[in-house]
């Protein structure tokens, strides 16, 4: 997906998904170094400190630095929002969504804080990812608005672009709702004593598998029939993600894959919305 500024407001919407992608991973580098609860409650880092403590070691680093990176986003999409407020010549959906943006990042900041206080519940966790996810997605939309002010909605006149337009953000949900409950019943909790999904992993991780190949199939007929970059790049992206999912499940969920994972995921999210997008705005 190439990202050409043209204005402030569209230059903020690129940067809060920058943001918003990065805190995707320090968020997973938390749970894989097993810092979940590297500050054991929230808001404070410690029940007598806000910061984290030499006491807390590398974990309370870790855990606190991802806090720090959460309220830089946040101020970014504060500055998105006002960017957005300031552009005279803004699309009507622009305001809210940016509004709705700021809003999901500081529901972020919650979700956050009660996985803390609930020992890294997976529940808790698997929003926490979703929400990030939901963000991406809502920024690359945003971007393109921004950057494309004057495309307007229209429905492909081809019935398979328009079948595979609504059918990618389905198979899509279901890759990451499914993904996060094979990581809830995975070995990396973030803590040690943290509880999990108690599914079979390796039942759930088919599952994904299965939901992974009908989200490729959907692309790669995108692909086809497109033949343009935004349905190559996310089409080359769902095969790398895949491939990275059988590689750390073949041997035996290393954090540097793991990780490497995660990341595409969030890359994923963001191709196959500007996928979806460029379908659908003209």
């Amino acid at each position: 997906m190439r990202l050409t500024v043209r204005q402030p407001a569209h230059a903020a919407a690129v940067a809060a998904l920058v943001a918003n992608v990065l805190i995707v991973l320090t968020g997973a580098l938390v749970r894989l170094t097993g810092s979940g609860l590297g500050c054991p409650t929230w808001p404070t880092c410690t029940d007598d400190s806000f910061v984290t403590t030499p006491e807390m070691g590398v974990h309370g680093v870790v855990e606190f630095g991802n806090r720090v990176l959460g309220v830089v986003v946040g101020l970014i999409t504060l500055a998105l929002l006002v960017a957005v407020a300031r552009h005279r010549r803004r699309p009507p959906k622009a305001l809210p969504l940016a509004v709705g943006v700021l809003v999901g990042v500081g529901l972020q900041g919650l979700i956050g804080g009660l996985s803390v206080r609930h020992t890294l519940a997976p529940g808790i966790v698997a929003v926490h990812f979703l929400v990030s996810m939901a963000l991406v997605a809502a920024l690359v939309v945003l971007v393109d608005l921004l950057g494309r002010p004057d495309a307007v909605r229209r429905a492909p006149a081809d019935a398979r672009l328009r079948i595979g337009a609504a059918a990618m953000p389905v198979a899509l949900a279901a890759v990451l709702v499914l993904g996060t409950l094979v990581t809830g019943s995975g070995p990396h909790a973030g803590d040690e004593d943290a509880l999990r999904f108690g599914l079979d992993p390796a039942a759930v991780a088919s599952l994904h598998a299965s939901a992974v190949v009908v989200l490729v199939g959907l692309q790669l007929g995108a692909a086809i029939v497109l033949r343009t970059p935004a349905a190559f790049a996310a089409l080359a992206l769902s095969l790398a993600q895949g491939v990275i999912g059988a590689v750390q499940e073949a041997s035996a969920l290393p954090v540097p894959l793991v990780a490497a994972h995660v990341v595409t995921a969030a890359l994923v999210v963001a191709a196959t919305t500007h996928l979806v997008v460029r379908t659908l705005r003209v």
